[in-house]
């Protein structure tokens, strides 16, 4: 017991042993693997799908940088003879388990009382501190959403989220889970929604706007640079200060919640299921992951040089490799046929960052040393005093006009009197 205690006391409990990534998988989005007791030809009863995830290359930003990054970072408390919230990888799969199986219906008190009682009925299991607590279901709430999110009273805030370009960044979580409030709930409110007219499908200019919504126009005309963010709530967040706009580009985690809640199709001759049959919560809200699909597929669409620019970002900046893959529609709900295309491409939760976006495409900030001095000198006050500053000059011009205009009108009048005596 003692040693087992001793073991669990790990100052670092996720950086060693094996995170079990399947396992990881299973629980997130419902896989069901093969474990070489089955007939693997039989793809009905059993889906390979750890096996062409690793043969693809596929998932690699989510397991083996997000995942490993804010896992690595976590630090229990110790006080006494109080236990650690996380010992190994299962526990925080437990939590992520119980979350998708309450995260609609029981508030965050309530989950975490139930998961640290169900723990304490172990013999060998103490107390665990409620920081301790906090910090393991903020964890495990950011792996399920690839969001910064943090309970209210938690006292360390700040967590290591992976980053395009493989450095951590030290984030301020903006969304708060609070502690009468289920994950869904939290969630749907860390992302709320507005109808903006000038991109719905009715208006006149929607087509122009969306057409000249590319990576390719923020980055030629308005000046921007692309950067790669692993916290979706960040996504298309516009930084004037540095001139960056920030992109999401965790594509096929996105996808996997995707597949893990679409339902079955009805054929002409049978009702055919096309996902797991699961009574489990999503990890993120349907809509959510398809508009943020959507509004990649905006800025890098299917011609030359959008294309030429994202294999730049994947190559060079870290982007998702499954970025590449164009295509949305296996994702999406087969009944009723194109509905929630429709609903996605409404654009609810990121138009108003898409709007800015247009807006610095149509109205560019002066980036450049030159533009800058340029616009400096372009203000209203600069106009006003260069006006002044022009009056007077053609005001002194003028009398210097006129003084030599007497001046030569005088000389005329000696010249004339003159002749006039002789």
């Amino acid at each position: 017991m003692e040693d087992a205690i001793a073991e669990s006391r790990s100052p670092f409990p996720l950086q060693g042993g094996d995170p079990d990534y399947p396992a990881l998988c299973q629980v997130l989005w419902d896989w069901k693997l093969c474990d070489g007791s089955h007939d693997e030809r039989r793809a009905d009863d059993c889906v390979c799908r750890w096996k062409d995830m690793v043969a693809t290359g596929r998932l690699l930003l989510f397991l083996h940088t997000f995942y490993q990054d804010i896992t690595g970072a976590y630090v229990p408390d110790f006080f006494g003879h109080e236990d650690q919230a996380l010992r190994t990888h299962k526990d925080l799969r437990d939590i992520i388990l119980l979350l998708r199986q309450n995260g609609a219906a029981l508030s965050r008190d309530d989950c975490m009382e139930t998961y640290f009682l169900s723990r304490a009925a172990d013999q060998e299991c103490m107390s665990v501190p409620r920081s301790d607590q906090l910090r393991a279901f903020t964890l495990a709430a950011r792996i399920m959403t690839m969001t910064s999110i943090s309970c209210d009273d938690e006292s360390d805030t700040d967590f290591l989220m992976g980053s395009g370009d493989e450095r951590g960044q030290r984030l301020l979580p903006p969304v708060s889970w609070l502690p009468d409030k289920s994950l869904l709930t939290a969630v749907s409110d860390a992302f709320p929604t507005q109808i903006h007219p000038s991109l719905q499908d009715g208006d006149t200019y929607a087509g122009v706007i969306r057409s000249n919504l590319t990576a390719v126009n923020l980055m030629r005309v308005a000046g921007l640079k692309i950067e790669a963010t692993a916290n979706l709530h960040d996504h298309l967040k516009l930084n004037q200060a540095n001139g960056t706009v920030q992109v999401f580009h965790g594509v096929r985690f996105l996808r996997e919640n995707l597949l893990s809640t679409r339902q079955a199709v009805w054929t002409s001759k049978q009702f055919r299921p096309t996902g797991p049959e699961t009574n489990l919560s999503p990890c993120l809200p349907r809509l959510l992951a398809l508009e943020t699909l959507y509004t990649h597929q905006l800025l890098f669409p299917q011609e030359e040089k959008s294309q030429a620019l994202l294999r730049n970002l994947v190559s060079k900046h870290g982007f998702d490799r499954d970025c590449l893959t164009f295509g949305i529609a296996p994702f999406e709900q087969p009944v009723p046929v194109g509905e929630e295309k429709k609903q996605a491409q409404r654009f609810l939760v990121w138009g108003s960052r898409l709007m800015d976006l247009y807006d610095e495409i149509e109205n560019p900030k002066p980036r450049s040393t030159f533009d800058t001095w340029i616009e400096r000198r372009s203000k209203s006050r600069h106009v006003m005093l260069a006006t002044v500053a022009g009056v007077m000059t053609a005001v002194v011009l003028g009398l210097l006009s006129l003084c030599v205009s007497i001046f030569q009108a005088w000389i005329a009048w000696q010249d004339w009197e003159g002749r006039r005596r002789g």
